[in-house]
């Protein structure tokens, strides 16, 4: 190559940005040799700096932290010849500050010794900077994460869950450090699960990933120190990765809460009775909770119970009584009073019990209102009662006043004549067994006094009793109460009534909490009666202790600060009439502290006005603590909220949401939001709603982010809301991108929703995501966000190999006007100002969104590139658009390449934009002179200029109408492949019929293509296809004769060697005496069988290269080694002939090429073969090989081999056809050949992409010229390229002493084989298929066999699912074995396949002995 001129490069070295270096080293000084203009610019060096700068490196002005480390570099890069490449930094005295340098170079060595540094130098401050800015965003942002209270996670869920990320409070809740729980979870996060919880997670997870949702989840994991730790989940499914779903998972400890809830519910199961929830359902109530005490009470399981009451409760009502509840219960749902009715149920064991309850409706009535109800069956009292009534009668009865059905019967005597329970019967039926009421009953006989009567029962022992009665109201049913006495058991109902007393006493004392029983004064104070244990045990204390403090005053361990809160709710209570009521205080602790108790207290007045109250106790230390945890989290949120505001933050509040109130607005704006829209947050919202302008947007926002949706959101766990929205402030010109973001959470200690509001101006990320979404930018030379408002641009991503992109910022107006004048073409100067000009841009943008338009431009290298601009719409109501620019000077290129296909073969070609409408066509005259084309903006607003060509023979509507764009789209989806059709055309030398092709342009039906074509010759062009097809008849006539011909001469061929091998065989047999005789026969079998092999080889070879199965090799060739083979081949065959041969080689410059060396040596050897053959006796046949110029510099070289003789020649007529198959001389009919030999020749030579050529005449010979452009191989390889090898001769140490299997099933074959094998000192063992050698192999011992030699084509099984068969054996050499094919199967896919199968190596029949030789060298080990 020729160097640049000095003062040129001096000129490139100048304008390059970047500082250049050159320093030389002598091994102990570094010396400056240049340095550009940029270098000092970059260094910022001062006058006096800058001259020391030239004259040594001294690290002059590098941080004193930074030279030890730079110096060490560039010892290093000098010493060993290295690369350079650090980032240190450097004084600026210009900008007196330190400025970061990164410096790249590279030393080479010289032959004298010295050492030369070329050097780099960038200024990369602003990346560090920015690198900096990113760190510390992300060391915040990890902090943030870090401080959310729980932990967060990422996981990849396959069958494992792999942990992708997890914050620090992660770690913390199973008490681990950091490196502990990363070591943890390196293999299944899943290992920290609670055994019991593991299947209930994977399926919820499961859940979760398949519905691409969030959903929440509580499982326990196991705690470093051995306990279990509860958790809640939320998790949410973020995408996949590498086809795994991606998890995003917060975490809270909510421990302190699950045990609290534990301690509800057994204080909850524990309550005398049960409580219970229903909702209405029409006129039924269904279940929707009740405790263990609401089964307990009929002797019912939970799941028994659920079974009896899914469907309606009313269906465990006794059958009599149901009338009676269902009417009360609907009468306390219409009027929300509370219901107080006792009735019947069937207790499990089949008696029949008396429930109580009392329930309420909570809320409105409504379709769907809930109901809350306590039971009770007999209360503790209610038993003591019954006990002691049990204990001083023989009976209780209560009997329905005029059914005699027994409502009660006291449980102390079976009197009842049956077994079972007597509940609901007629009293004389159950006690006494008779149909009708007794004669001796005393209901009948008195009145219900209450005074005793005496009552004889006429029964075998004649029992008598003394009764009374009197009437009551039992249940709402009128009733008679009865009672029966034998006075013989007085002293055993005594007994049981202490014994009862005291189960109650022991009952009281061991309840927990405590109870207290406390006399109420008229004068305010209050004396306990009672203490239980269990409340001195709440407090601490001993018994005594608790009776000393608050013998005088129950309120005597009250904390002084809720004493008078105590008693003004005790007069609060006392004043409302209400039946309870709960305090929750402090008491004083036996330790000297407090403890938090809740009072539930029962007044109830005594005869005589004693009024008491009865206090139930329970602690409520633990529940003060998790509401004191959960308030601070609550205001740590608030604060979180309020402190680290986004710099692009518009307003900050929060809200309460379910009171309508607005807490705290904090207004960046100034707008004074909060005094234009009020603080009621209903008013506020709707007032916010007011600055979008879009009716649908409004009224979106309002559908979220009012009161009653913002509610209904929260309750369906939907916590976030985080939408966009375009906004129009008041105070600006333009509008903006806002994002509302709202966070709810439960307030603490109430059921109000707490609204925490960000609202955040997210302009440049919505024209960002949106420029993304309109482009890909791959492709492109820039993408720049242009605001037409401003007149500003900023380059979105550019190709840093495109040319005249304009810098990253700048005015868009500017910008157009430099490129108008320095770079774009003048001929569209006019169509690139009008495309960018501002107010065409919107007129474009807002009918279609997106238009293009395509220009050329003067390059930096002085070429024209096409480029083409796409303007898209991003907001016009920001002015904000997009361009891209593309490079389309090769698409240009290749369309009017194949647009000048076209015009040869059409006369018009026209191309429509599906999405835009736009036209533009081509005519033949256009493509040819370079032409622009004829456009248009809108296709079918010229569809009258395109049918009026047409319209003399038919009407132009119906012409409009075909080519209307509608209807080409609608045909082309009919039609997907195209279609045509013909239309007459007036044409200046008269009417003329023209074709219309349509078809799609591109793969993505952007582009509909109409091409032209003249078919008024078309008939004339039919008649001469018909000629043309009765031409190739004939040509394939003479085909037929020519093959024919090929047979007749196959067949002489092919049989004059075979007479020869089997003549030959004949009296070799005669002479068998005379080995003289024998062994001339055999040379000449030998010689016959080798010309009747060459004869099928050519055959083989033209059919690979008619099925284009021929597959060149490259390798490395030294051209005088392959023309010396050749010629030593040829040489013997010229001698015998009687023939002088001539190699002549010329200087060849580049002896070492890549090619195929077997299938070049067959070309030269078929021709040089061809002209032995056709050269007389005495005639002189001359190679000569030269290397062509004209490649010298490039990587190519060009060889020509001229081949002459002094022979036969050729007619001009055998010349034409010389190069075909089955083509030969009929002059010479002595020489023998399959006609295929130039044929083969002819198509190795096109597959290399070379030439060849013959020059012949009759009587006087031929030349034939050969020409290859080949690779010139590397220096570095050419050592590798063969050289020629000296032979080596066949001996007996390679095979002798091993043994074969040989695999044949033909017995001749098997027979040669052994023989040779033998003559070397080999032994062998025959098998005739697959199967039994395979046999063999596995029952001989390992060892038995060197290799085997297997044949193809065999019965039963075979060689290649024999060698399968054997390589898959579990034997230690099935593996190793050498397994060589030898078959007549000679193609290159039976190579291929032999290998496939497991064969180590290919050996083509007829065997050659050398060839096996060689084979069994490479694979039989060295002895």
């Amino acid at each position: 190559m020729q160097a640049l001129p000095y003062e040129e490069l001096q000129e490139i070295l100048c304008s390059i940005p970047s500082g250049l270096g050159v320093y030389q080293y002598d091994g102990v000084h570094i010396t400056p040799v240049y340095h550009n203009p940029a270098f000092y610019t970059i260094m910022g060096y001062s006058p006096e700096h800058m001259n020391s700068a030239e004259h040594e490196m001294s690290y002059l002005g590098v941080h004193p932290d930074d030279i030890g480390e730079l110096h060490e570099k560039v010892e290093k890069a000098f010493r060993c010849n290295l690369s350079l490449d650090h980032t240190y930094r450097l004084w600026n005295d210009a900008q007196q500050e330190y400025r970061w340098l990164h410096t790249a170079g590279l030393v080479k060595p010289k032959s004298d010794g010295t050492k030369f540094l070329y050097n780099v130098f960038t200024d990369v401050s602003k990346q560090k900077q920015t690198e900096q800015e990113l760190l510390s965003a992300n060391e915040s942002m990890q902090d943030i994460v870090n401080a959310i209270p729980g932990g967060v996670a990422i996981y990849r869920v396959s069958d494992i869950f792999e942990t992708v990320y997890f914050s620090e409070g992660v770690p913390q809740l199973s008490g681990h450090s950091l490196e502990e729980y990363r070591e943890m979870v390196s293999q299944d996060a899943a290992d920290m699960i609670y055994e019991e919880d593991l299947e209930r997670v994977q399926t919820k997870v499961k859940e979760i990933v398949r519905s691409k949702g969030m959903d929440s989840l509580e499982f326990r994991k196991k705690h470093k120190d051995g306990h279990v730790v509860w958790v809640r989940c939320q998790a949410k499914w973020l995408g996949e990765d590498d086809e795994y779903p991606m998890l995003h998972c917060v975490f809270h400890n909510v421990s302190d809460l699950k045990s609290t809830q534990f301690e509800m519910d057994q204080l909850l199961n524990s309550i005398p009775g049960g409580i219970a929830s229903y909702r209405l359902d029409g006129e039924r109530l269904i279940p929707v909770f009740f405790s263990d005490g609401v089964p307990a009470l009929s002797g019912h399981s939970r799941e028994e119970l659920n079974l009896l009451i899914a469907e309606d409760t009313l269906n465990a009502v006794y059958e009599q009584d149901q009338e009676r509840v269902k009417k009360a219960v609907g009468a306390a749902l219409y009027s929300g009073d509370v219901l107080d009715i006792s009735y019947r149920m069937t207790h499990k064991n089949g008696g029949l019990i008396w429930l109580h309850v009392r329930g309420q409706r909570m809320g409105p009535f409504s379709e769907t209102a809930r109901f809350y109800a306590v039971f009770t069956g007999m209360s503790e009292e209610t038993r003591l009662f019954q006990s002691l009534v049990n204990d001083t009668a023989d009976g209780i009865y209560v009997i329905g006043r005029d059914s005699y059905e027994l409502f009660y019967v006291n449980e102390t005597e079976k009197l009842s004549a049956n077994e079972r329970s007597c509940l609901g019967q007629k009293c004389y039926y159950a006690l006494h067994g008779k149909s009708e009421p007794c004669d001796f009953c005393t209901l009948r006989s008195h009145e219900p006094d209450g005074k005793e009567h005496e009552m004889v029962v006429d029964d075998a022992r004649r029992t008598v009793y003394t009764t009374r009665f009197r009437e009551i109201d039992w249940k709402g049913m009128p009733a008679y109460v009865k009672y029966i006495r034998d006075t013989t058991e007085e002293a055993e109902t005594r007994k049981e009534r202490d014994r009862l007393e005291q189960y109650f006493q022991n009952m009281l004392k061991n309840l927990p909490g405590g109870v207290a029983v406390v006399r109420y004064e008229e004068d305010g104070q209050m004396v306990p009666e009672y203490i239980s244990e269990g409340l001195a045990a709440t407090t601490g204390m001993t018994l005594e202790e608790a009776w000393t403090l608050y013998r005088k005053d129950a309120l005597m361990g009250v904390h002084p600060a809720d004493r008078e809160s105590v008693l003004q709710q005790l007069a609060e209570y006392i004043a409302s009439g209400e039946k309870r009521w709960e305090i929750e205080y402090r008491l004083q602790s036996g330790s000297g502290g407090y403890v938090w108790v809740k009072n539930t207290l029962t007044l109830i007045q005594h005869e005589g006005g004693v009024r008491r109250i009865y206090s139930v106790y329970s602690d409520l230390t633990k529940e003060r603590e998790e509401r004191s945890r959960v308030w601070q989290q609550y205001n740590d949120l608030i604060v979180q909220h309020y402190q680290k505001p986004a710099p692009n933050t518009l307003v900050l509040g929060h809200c309460n949401i379910t009171q309508d109130y607005i807490i705290e607005i904090i207004d960046n704006m100034g707008m004074g939001l909060r005094e234009t829209f009020g603080s009621v947050r209903e008013d506020f919202f709707t007032g916010l709603s007011a600055l979008i302008p879009d009716e649908e947007e409004q009224q979106a926002f309002l559908n979220i982010y009012l009161r009653r949706p913002a509610i209904a959101a929260f309750e369906r766990g939907e916590t976030e809301q985080i939408h966009e929205y375009f906004v129009q402030l008041p105070n600006e010109d333009t509008g903006r991108y806002v994002q509302f973001t709202m966070h709810m959470v439960a307030t603490p200690d109430s059921s109000d929703v707490t609204g925490i509001l960000t609202v955040t101006d997210n302009t440049e990320q919505v024209i960002a995501r949106r420029i993304v979404q309109k482009l890909s930018v791959a492709g492109y030379d820039f993408v720049s966000d242009v605001n037409l408002l401003r007149d500003t641009y900023t380059i979105i991503s550019q190709d840093e190999n495109a040319s005249c992109v304009p810098p990253p910022q700048g005015s868009q107006s500017q910008w157009t006007t430099h490129m108008l004048k320095k770079l774009v073409v003048p001929r569209d100067r006019e169509q690139y100002r009008k495309g960018l000009e501002p107010k065409h841009m919107l007129e474009r943008l807002k009918q279609s969104g997106t238009y293009t338009f395509p220009f050329f431009i003067f390059a930096d290298d002085g070429d024209i590139q096409t480029k083409n601009m796409i303007v898209s719409a991003i907001d016009l109501r920001l002015g904000r658009i997009c361009l891209a620019r593309t490079d389309i000077t090769e698409s240009i290129k290749e369309q009017y390449r194949l647009l000048r296909v076209i015009a040869y073969t059409c006369e018009l070609a026209g191309f429509i934009n599906t999405e835009t409408g736009s036209l533009s066509m081509y005519t033949r005259q256009m493509v040819l002179e370079n032409l622009p084309p004829h456009t248009a903006y809108n296709y079918n607003a010229v569809l009258d200029n395109l049918a009026g060509f047409y319209e003399m023979t038919a009407d132009r509507e119906v012409v409009k109408q075909e080519f209307r764009l509608e209807t080409l789209l609608r045909q082309l989806a009919v039609n997907p492949e195209g279609y045509d059709f013909v239309l007459p055309y007036q044409a200046a030398d008269g009417l003329r019929y023209k074709q219309v092709n349509v078809l799609w342009g591109d793969q993505n039906h952007k582009t509909v293509c109409l091409v032209r074509v003249d078919v008024t010759d078309m008939l004339a062009t039919e008649r001469a296809a018909k000629a043309e097809l009765e031409r190739a008849l004939v040509l394939s006539r003479e085909a037929g004769r020519a093959k024919s011909d090929f047979l007749s001469a196959m067949s002489h061929d092919i049989r004059t060697p075979m007479n020869a091998i089997m003549g030959m065989t004949a009296l070799a047999n005669v002479n068998i005496g005379d080995s003289d005789r024998v062994r001339d026969c055999l040379k000449k079998i030998n010689a016959a069988s080798g010309h009747l092999l060459s004869l099928i080889n050519d055959v083989l070879d033209m059919g690979k290269i008619e099925r284009n199965k021929v597959t060149l090799n490259r390798e490395i060739i030294y051209l005088p080694t392959m023309v010396n083979q050749a010629g030593e081949i040829v040489s013997p065959q010229a001698d015998q002939a009687g023939l002088q041969y001539v190699l002549r080689v010329s200087e060849i410059q580049r002896p070492y090429f890549y090619g195929d060396n077997l299938r070049i040596t067959q070309i030269l050897i078929n021709i040089l073969g061809n002209a032995i053959k056709f050269t007389p006796k005495g005639g002189l046949v001359q190679f000569f090989v030269e290397e062509l110029p004209g490649l010298e510099e490039t990587q190519w070289v060009r060889y020509r081999f001229t081949i002459s003789d002094n022979g036969v020649g050729m007619t001009e007529e055998l010349r034409e056809h010389l190069f075909e198959p089955f083509v030969r001389s009929r002059a010479v009919s002595r020489v023998e050949g399959t006609g295929l030999g130039l044929s083969i020749v002819k198509g190795l030579v096109e597959l290399m992409d070379g030439e060849i050529s013959v020059q012949s005449e009759p009587g006087k010979g031929s030349t034939f010229q050969v020409e290859l452009t080949c690779e010139v191989a590397s220096a570095g390889e050419q050592h590798s390229a063969p050289k020629e090898q000296p032979f080596v001769d066949i001996n007996n140490s390679l095979v002798a002493g091993c043994r074969f299997l040989v695999v044949e099933d033909n017995e001749i074959n098997a027979e040669i084989l052994c023989e040779l094998l033998h003559l070397y000192g080999a032994e062998t063992e025959v098998r005739g298929d697959g199967a039994l050698a395979v046999e063999a192999f596995r029952t001989a011992a390992p060892g038995t066999y060197d290799a085997i030699l297997m044949d193809i084509r065999m019965p039963e099984m075979n060689g290649y699912e024999a060698t399968r068969t054997i390589r898959a054996d579990k034997r230690p050499d099935a593996k190793t074995i050498p397994i060589i094919a030898m078959t007549a199967n000679a193609f290159e896919e039976d190579v291929k396949e032999a290998l496939e199968s497991g064969m180590n190596a290919h050996i083509a029949k007829p065997l050659d002995i050398g060839t096996l030789y060689k084979t069994l060298n490479k694979l039989l080990p060295t002895q």
